[in-house]
């Protein structure tokens, strides 16, 4: 099927008709928003309701963004590593209790004994970057990144507070899996087999070798009428961080924890040196199909093989209210209110998503993640749904892109009126 509005902007897939609104909002981020290349699904217990997909997928405006386009997610790989994990858990492979070091010993050293699976996916670990510089090619070699992961000291004392791993989380997690996974697979490794490659799903977590980068949406920077429209959203305190660290040289825990390592500027992550290797925070390519399937699935459970993936134990544990610590809203790295949970972002006053908690000082069930540039996978227990956002044109917002806002909006009237 597909829709066409006066503003000539062609939006191809299958929508269910009480989902009209939601395609509206989509639209509208080609019409109002300066969106180049998207696509949206939605799933409702392991249904599809919304599967579209609209404007270009190369920065000449030649291509269209096909059924198949993959994209680039950054952070939103986050979240699919979390649902990795949650598999693992479901399985016996490991517990989020479990201290790291159990299954990695190296990893004691410098006090870091105690620190357990659960503070490293909820960012309480206080490792959020990494003292030796990386070069790309050193995230090949695993043995060498465990060794200088296994030496660093933690910036605080582990569980007493929380502030985001934009990079280093998915190495470390990375570690543990591989040792604890009975056939030392990695995180991607596990995604391809048990996941993606069984369940039909165009998601990698470093690509496999056969992977058709034709396939693979260019990524366009932000434009100065996109800045315009993200002004409300622009991290200005982060812009700060960046000014004391590069002009001032007084080094920012925030930017030395986003720099290292470097892997080039975010509209460089569609060339194969940025989606070769694994990097389990920050370079899953996919369709928004398939990510908001593993949403659903892993948010309640349905008839489809791929809910039987999670465990009616951990789909609870997953919609827990996240752990307060001793300084629950505040992230001591991005210099903003926010919540984790078992490697997932959990709803906050400033940042909502899924459906609304009756009290509004604590978390709602849904959980998901953001990424840098726009895209947003979650799931909510509540109402079943799988949510997946994913474009080509970077924005600037750091943890809510106005476009994926306005569609979560959207959802939210479809869904609760």
């Amino acid at each position: 099927m597909w829709w066409n509005s006066r503003s000539e902007v062609t939006v191809h897939g299958d929508v269910d008709d009480a989902y009209g609104p939601v395609v509206d909002a989509f639209r509208r981020n080609f019409t109002h928003h300066n969106e180049l290349g998207a696509a949206l699904a939605i799933y409702r217990d392991g249904v599809p309701v919304v599967d579209i997909w609209a404007g270009r997928r190369d920065l000449q405006r030649n291509l269209l963004w096909e059924r198949d386009t993959v994209v680039p997610v950054f952070s939103t790989t986050k979240g699919i590593t979390a649902l990795v994990f949650a598999v693992a858990v479901s399985r016996g492979i490991l517990s989020y209790s479990d201290a790291v070091s159990t299954w990695w010993p190296e990893f004691s050293s410098h006090g870091k004994q105690s620190i357990t699976i659960r503070q490293l996916l909820d960012h309480e670990a206080g490792l959020p970057a990494i003292s030796v510089p990386l070069k790309t090619e050193n995230l090949h070699d695993l043995d060498f990144l465990a060794g200088i992961l296994a030496n660093e000291k933690p910036r605080w004392k582990p569980g007493t507070r929380h502030g985001y791993h934009p990079m280093s989380l998915g190495f470390y997690l990375n570690e543990v899996f591989r040792r604890a996974d009975p056939l030392r697979r990695t995180i991607g490794q596990f995604l391809q087999q048990e996941i993606s490659t069984p369940h039909n799903l165009n998601v990698h977590i470093g690509v496999p070798k056969d992977f058709d980068f034709n396939t693979v949406a260019k990524l366009e920077k932000a434009t100065p009428s996109v800045l315009a429209d993200n002004i409300r959203d622009i991290p200005w305190r982060m812009a700060g961080d960046i000014a004391v660290h590069t002009r001032l040289k007084r080094p920012q825990l925030s930017v030395e924890s986003l720099n290292n390592p470097r892997v080039g500027l975010p509209q460089f992550a569609s060339r194969p040196s940025y989606l070769n290797p694994e990097m389990p925070s920050c370079n899953a390519v996919g369709t928004a199909r398939s990510i908001a399937a593993l949403y659903s699935a892993a948010a309640t459970s349905s008839t489809t093989p791929l809910s039987e993936l999670w465990s009616q134990d951990v789909r609870n544990q997953l919609a827990e209210p996240s752990h307060e610590g001793a300084a629950p809203d505040q992230d001591v790295t991005l210099h903003v209110p926010s919540r984790y949970h078992l490697g997932f972002r959990k709803p906050h006053p400033s940042f909502p998503f899924g459906t609304p908690s009756p009290d509004s000082a604590s978390d709602g069930r849904a959980f998901g993640t953001t990424g840098i540039g726009g895209s947003m996978g979650y799931g909510d227990p509540d109402t079943g749904i799988g949510f997946a956002y994913v474009m080509n044109q970077l924005g600037v917002a750091m943890l809510d892109d106005p476009r994926n806002r306005r569609i979560r909006a959207a959802l939210q009237r479809v869904v609760h009126n």
